[in-house]
């Protein structure tokens, strides 16, 4: 066979190996957690709900955002697997989860709340993150607040408010969609088998 042959022959064989690799490795970020771009909303196309000057005065007085243990703004205790309890409360601005009995295989487990004032896509942004980030053995009941929100009004029905959660550090976010409204202590509540990033935002569909 002539040289020239052999070369398209060879160029040939080329572009499909690379057409086949692109097919199959789309060149796409991949997403912890076993969520996509399309299965999330991407952050900046949320408009998130703001924490009070508050709170916000208390988050920006601690250096590059690391909360000591005695700060307002994060709460950590170590919980014993076979009596559970509570974090969160009063330090964390009223959002708090409660462990159950045997939620995980260790006889003792550090678990925090930390109060996040984000950055999201370009706006700043009321959130909460429970750790360590892992699954859990049994439900944690959980209780975000919305005491201390800059938001005009205190009535829930008409604040258009929506509690969202990230699987993937915030590239995308999902609105947490069970949940019961404690309207006297402006809370809402509801369990879930494993940690993760909450945010408030400003639901404009309503």
């Amino acid at each position: 066979m002539k040289q020239g042959n052999w070369l398209r022959i060879t160029v040939l064989i080329l572009a499909v190996s690379v057409l086949h690799f692109c097919s199959v490795n789309p060149l796409a970020p991949e997403v912890d957690g076993g969520m996509s771009l399309e299965n999330g909303i991407p952050l900046d196309q949320i408009t998130w709900a703001k924490w009070n000057p508050e709170v916000i005065a208390e988050l920006e007085a601690e250096l590059d955002g690391a909360l000591p243990r005695r700060a307002r703004g994060f709460e950590s205790k170590k919980i014993r697997n076979h009596e559970g309890g509570t974090v969160g409360g009063r330090k964390t601005f009223g959002n708090v989860v409660e462990v159950p009995e045997y939620a995980f295989d260790e006889n003792k487990l550090d678990i925090s709340v930390r109060v996040l004032n984000m950055d999201r896509g370009g706006q700043s942004g009321a959130g909460v993150e429970f750790l360590p980030s892992r699954n859990y053995d049994a439900d944690m009941n959980i209780t975000l607040s919305w005491d201390f929100l800059d938001v005009e009004d205190d009535d829930w029905e008409t604040l258009n408010l929506q509690p969202y959660y990230s699987e993937d550090q915030g590239v995308t976010w999902s609105p947490v969609e069970a949940y019961s409204v404690d309207g006297d202590n402006r809370t809402i509540n509801f369990s879930i088998d494993h940690f993760t990033q909450y945010g408030w935002a400003l639901d404009e569909d309503d």
